[in-house]
């Protein structure tokens, strides 16, 4: 049939419209996925954070169309994963910390969504559901997405607030999301409440894991470690970028990880110098190094690993001078890494390995002028989003990063021409703890005898 969107007879729109009412369990998959009691506390203190007299609204992303009928694989915003695992469009949530009565009960919480039934069963997939939500998901009240405006209003009338916290949403164009958020933002004209914004208050509270996260960032991490270490062993002159673009991906969903994090960066040669770069279209040479930076999403959590070696299986003394540079000063920003410090002491580490190496080859004559070579920051938060809230502060226990110095000498750069193209970037995953750091990545091949080593090795999945 393909991956298009087949369009309903009339007679079938029929048939699904009457069986409509029809409720449908849906199947948990995957034990453990849900985390009810996460989720709940998250809310709890987000509430406790809005204060009294205050009222949260919510939304997910929307599906994206990519080309005529056919969608973007959807995935959930990432506040509205962390608030309430639930992972399918059309979705809004309500969070009221005062409470009010809704259906004879007292509640702080409405999920809406999607409802289960025959016609989503036969077109869809299977759907949560508002009942099964209320039970998988720990969620006080869920009702379909259709009573969104309705049960907005009632929430507004009995609740008394004062002030309004929510997030940005992007924009959707049509469908039950449009409806939900054209409602919204009809009634917030109107409201006259003070308007806030919660993303300030969320990306605090993402900033420390917690151990059921810190779990699945770990999954995620030994995923991606695996496809690297494939990679390493499959890479030989002639191959193509895209596949081991292919290969990476491949290695992730055979561990679970149910989408690539970002987009593999699988750069050789020139392409190696371009931090971005996600194309992966040219045919990889002898004598060319590689800087691929990939990494699998599990259960929404992604890593980010990068690992640079060269097509050959050897490095050149230029590459290997270059990566000994990279590595040092990865090496000196982790060791910066412990309770209490901060991001800018992993700076100073780091910038002063790189200045240094540099100068030594000749390649720069001050420590000062890295910035032609290494023009990206060090790292960033890992979590929900690749690019996860930094860290605020000092580093603390539960924080999860990525440390990931580069050197990208393009063609024609102020130096010998013998540095050209050659692109070379290490990043590792760090989870602070009580007593210092861990580097969750370590085991993916690091120094030079270890790439090496590891591409003189056989590939299962490739063939050799």
């Amino acid at each position: 049939m393909g991956m298009h969107r087949p369009l309903m007879s009339f007679f079938g729109l029929i048939l699904a419209v009457a069986a409509a009412a029809q409720s449908a369990d849906f199947p948990v998959f995957e034990p453990g996925k849900y985390l009810p009691n996460e989720y709940k506390a998250r809310r709890q203190k987000l509430m406790e954070q809005m204060g009294p007299g205050s009222i949260g609204v919510f939304f997910t992303n929307p599906e994206m169309v990519r080309n005529n009928d056919v969608d973007f694989q959807f995935r959930a915003d990432s506040d509205f994963l962390y608030l309430t695992g639930f992972d399918e469009p059309d979705a809004a949530l309500i969070l009221i910390p005062g409470g009010v009565r809704l259906d004879g009960k007292t509640v702080t919480e409405v999920l809406f969504c999607n409802v289960a039934d025959r016609m989503s069963l036969t077109w869809l997939g299977y759907r949560m559901g508002p009942q099964n939500a209320m039970k998988l998901l720990g969620v006080g009240h869920a009702e379909s997405n259709r009573a969104f405006q309705s049960t907005l209003e009632r929430v507004t009338s009995l609740a008394s607030a004062t002030k309004l916290f929510t997030t940005e949403t992007l924009y959707t164009r049509g469908g039950t999301m449009a409806q939900m958020q054209t409602a919204f933002n009809t009634w917030r004209q109107s409201s006259g409440l003070q308007n806030q914004s919660a993303e300030g208050q969320l990306s605090r509270m993402r900033e420390i894991k917690s151990a059921a996260e810190i779990s699945l960032l770990k999954h995620a991490i030994n995923a991606s470690v695996k496809a690297h270490v494939e990679a390493m062993k499959a890479t030989k002159p002639e191959m193509w970028e895209y596949q081991v673009s292919a290969l990476v991906k491949y290695v992730f969903e055979v561990n679970g990880c149910e989408y690539a994090g970002y987009p593999p960066i699988v750069g050789a040669g020139a392409n190696s110098t371009i931090l971005h770069y996600n194309s992966n279209r040219k045919q990889m040479k002898a004598g060319e190094i590689i800087c691929m930076d990939t990494a699998g999403e599990y259960r929404g959590y992604s890593a980010d690993i990068t690992r640079s070696f060269p097509v050959s299986g050897k490095f050149s003394p230029e590459q290997r001078a270059i990566y000994e540079i990279v590595l040092a000063a990865t090496d000196a920003g982790i060791a910066a890494c412990k309770p209490g410090a901060s991001r800018g002491a992993v700076t100073a580490a780091i910038n002063s390995a790189i200045g240094e190496g540099l100068v030594r080859l000749g390649i720069i004559s001050a420590p000062n002028q890295i910035g032609q070579y290494f023009m990206h920051g060090w790292g960033h938060g890992i979590g929900l989003d690749v690019h996860d809230p930094w860290p605020t502060g000092t580093f603390q226990p539960g924080m999860m990063f990525t440390v990931e110095p580069g050197i990208y000498i393009k063609e024609g750069s102020p130096c010998d021409p013998k540095w050209w193209n050659i692109g070379v970037r290490i990043e590792d995953n760090i989870l602070i703890t009580e007593t210092g750091m861990e580097n969750l990545s370590a085991s993916c091949p690091r120094t030079v005898a270890e790439v090496e080593r590891t591409m003189a090795m056989n590939s299962a999945i490739a063939g050799g």
